[in-house]
């Protein structure tokens, strides 16, 4: 068998970076506090919005960064990389609308702001959205491979 394109490890790191960034999402939005569980021994941090804010820019950044390590291989493999399969594809869009919506949301707190202060809430709302919809993907096809070897794998013949 040969080699993956992309080694178990990388795709562990991934997985512990989209925890990570939605633990920490969730702490952008008061709730650790206000059902009190920042006041469990040990997640008083959760509390803090300094500190989730700060986890939260950094696992994207490291999410950001996986993500166009991924895209660099996929493309650096010409011909010899897998085929998409359509779970492969939807995970690359909600990723990549994810991380969209979040390099947006940063430019807008920054010196860049993109959307009217009256639209942000449609962009939050879209992102929380996307993120719903990655974890829903993820309990329901999250287990389907996201490429194949050849082509006729995966695809429907009528």
């Amino acid at each position: 068998m040969p080699d993956p394109l992309f080694p178990r490890w990388q795709k562990r790191l991934l997985l512990l970076a989209a925890l990570g960034l939605a633990l920490t999402g969730m702490g952008q939005m008061p709730i650790f506090s206000r059902y009190y569980i920042a006041d469990l021994p040990g997640l008083g941090w959760l509390g803090n919005y300094q500190i989730t804010a700060a986890l939260h820019l950094a696992l994207a950044a490291l999410l950001i960064f996986l993500l166009a390590a991924f895209a660099a291989t996929w493309i650096g493999a010409g011909g010899k990389r897998p085929y998409l399969t359509p779970a492969g594809r939807q995970r690359v869009a909600l990723y990549g609308a994810l991380a969209l919506t979040g390099l947006v949301r940063v430019l807008q707190n920054g010196a860049l702001p993109l959307v009217a202060p009256m639209q942000v809430r449609y962009l939050d709302w879209t992102h929380l959205g996307l993120a719903m919809g990655l974890l829903v993907f993820a309990l329901v096809r999250g287990k389907r491979p996201a490429v194949v070897e050849s082509r006729s794998v995966g695809v429907m013949v009528k």
